[in-house]
């Protein structure tokens, strides 16, 4: 009877000093700070907080799961400090363009995934007909059908923000009619405040269009955007008065035909 008594007494001494020696378990180190903890260098103290030198070649999980390599408080599931990851064997694992999704760092350096593709675009549409005459006619785009925050435009003014810098393809359509013959027919981007074209294009007419079928034009160019902030203007500059036309309608169906689209490249 004393022989079990004694017994259970020691297991639960041994239950009890186990659950407090080994809720925490270090190697390479007598003062572990998460639930598994590696000191690497065997270089940390043997009380207090490791220095974030001393953390940079310790690895830790905590108790929320999470993984930190070079830090002892990882805040996601898995938190590198610095350094490369590699995977050896990435080639063997080809993604599917215009369907996968690109993996970019935040801020933060935390992963994250966008489209691409429907990040970087711009797009908008002239909503109605426009006016132009022998000065540099600012088109009004209406609300863009598709843009980022790499953008942003006032329907208003014209007037469109590059909100990073970078490199920038540029597609600006337009029809012009009612233009008498002979007129010469130019659409283009000028940065704000008001200076030289950045980028033109240009038609002669060589007879006069009437009616809801006008003279088509378009060019690409590249903007070299150099700051964040940069703003530029779409224009038409006819030396003629004509009207831009938003939608032609002939015997091949109706559409729109002025708008901008806008790459980053």
């Amino acid at each position: 009877m004393k022989k079990s008594l004694f017994q259970s007494v020691g297991l639960f001494l041994f239950c009890a000093l186990s659950g407090t020696t080994f809720a925490q378990v270090g190697i390479n180190t007598g003062n572990p700070q998460a639930t598994f903890h590696v000191d690497g260098a065997r270089d940390n103290a043997a009380s207090g907080t490791p220095t974030a030198a001393q953390q940079s070649n310790d690895v830790a999980v905590t108790s929320s799961g999470n993984l930190g390599i070079g830090t002892i408080a990882p805040t996601e599931k898995l938190d590198i400090v610095t350094g490369n990851a590699r995977i050896r064997n990435i080639n063997s694992n080809v993604g599917i363009g215009g369907t996968d999704r690109v993996v970019v760092a935040d801020a933060n350096g935390v992963l994250k995934t966008i489209n691409f593709n429907a990040y970087s675009l711009f797009h908008a549409r002239l909503t109605a007909n426009q006016n132009a005459n022998s000065s540099i006619t600012t088109l009004l785009f209406g609300t863009p059908l598709s843009t980022s925050p790499y953008y942003s435009y006032n329907t208003t003014t014209g007037v469109l923000t590059f909100n990073q810098a970078g490199n920038y393809l540029v597609t600006l359509q337009a029809s012009f009619v009612n233009a008498p013959a002979g007129t010469q027919l130019l659409i283009g981007i000028r940065p704000v405040p008001d200076a030289d074209y950045l980028g033109r294009g240009s038609h002669y007419n060589a007879v006069a269009t009437s009616g809801s079928v006008g003279e088509l034009m378009n060019y690409t160019t590249l903007l070299v955007i150099p700051t964040s902030g940069y703003q530029v203007r779409f224009t038409a500059a006819p030396n003629q008065n004509c009207t831009v036309l938003a939608t032609e309608t002939g015997s091949t169906g109706s559409g729109n035909v002025t708008s901008v689209t806008i790459q980053k490249i």
